[in-house]
């Protein structure tokens, strides 16, 4: 199941990170999620991608985050705690 998450990411990432119509690797939903945690200096960070139904997903870590996206700074925990789900991460087998 990782990689059919590496392919929800390639769609991702042509719709400009916009999750609408994204369907679920794992239930089959369309209920994914995700959000750029990083630096704005640097745009160096990491994405979380995860289902809100099924909570299941993937972390990417040591990405370039596109200028145009909304993110996280890394230092607003509270940010990232109300935002990002303690979710299963699904890892390659």
């Amino acid at each position: 199941m990782f990689n059919d998450w590496f392919v929800l990411l390639k769609k991702l990432s042509k719709n400009n990170y916009s999750t609408k119509d994204i369907i679920c690797p794992e239930c089959g939903q369309k209920n994914i999620e995700c959000i750029f945690v990083g630096n704005s200096t640097t745009h160096i960070g990491y994405l979380p991608i995860w289902c809100r139904s099924c909570n299941k997903g993937i972390q990417i870590s040591r990405v370039e985050i596109p200028k145009k996206v909304n993110m996280i700074e890394f230092g607003d925990l509270e940010a990232i705690k109300n935002m990002i789900p303690s979710f299963e991460h699904i890892v390659p087998k």
